[in-house]
């Protein structure tokens, strides 16, 4: 999966750019452990997999607004987007402007931000979110993003965790989009949690 590239025509990148996206704005639900999935997990499976740091650049958002997203898109033009923060099946979930409250980012959304980026095809899309499988599936369907992860039900912070840091690890191995999915499911298994949750995660590729 890297260098990745979003046809066998175009060249591969020679910096992976990933973009990280957190935001847990609910006061009532528990909260999320999104700066450890961001800044030790990713960052643990960069150096785990001996790949050169210089070949990757990270660049993280908390807070994210629609504005805040659109900006990010058009200057970093992430090759890979992995969304931690809470979900549904109406989409992701982002701060609405007036900065109290929330408002979901479906697929059609996300869709017409990777348009206005000038993004055609987007790499990869991990939406490490309650709900997001269709989000994830419907962008994939439609060929704006090349391979995707979703989940179909609920997220428990330690699963998820763990899904990520085997992802990732696997990316950083070289390993194809079918290797990250299934490592980061094997990683997940560990998890002291319902496992029948782990068979919530879906994997998708466009056409």
């Amino acid at each position: 999966l890297f260098p990745i590239a979003t046809s066998p025509a175009q060249t591969p990148p020679t910096t992976l750019r990933v973009l990280t996206l957190r935001n847990n704005l609910h006061i009532e639900t528990k909260p999320l452990d999104l700066d450890r999935e961001e800044f030790v997990v990713m960052q643990e499976a960069l150096k785990q997999a001996a790949f050169p740091k210089s070949s990757v650049t990270f660049e993280s958002i908390g807070f994210v607004t629609l504005d805040r997203l659109r900006e990010q898109l058009t200057h970093f033009q992430p090759h890979c987007i992995h969304v931690c923060g809470h979900g549904s099946e109406r989409g992701i979930e982002l701060v609405a402007p007036t900065g109290d409250s929330t408002e979901s980012l479906n697929a059609p959304g996300m869709a017409q931000l990777l348009s206005e980026a000038g993004i055609a095809r987007l790499p990869l899309l991990v939406l490490n979110s309650c709900g997001s499988a269709k989000m994830a599936a419907n962008l994939a369907r439609l060929g704006f993003v090349a391979h995707a992860v979703g989940i179909a039900g609920p997220a428990v912070n330690a699963q998820a965790l763990d899904f990520a840091y085997g992802f990732w690890v696997t990316l950083f191995k070289n390993g194809a989009f079918a290797q990250c999915f299934q490592k980061g499911l094997k990683m997940a298994r560990r998890c002291r949690n319902d496992a029948r949750l782990v068979t919530s995660y879906q994997g998708f590729a466009a056409n």
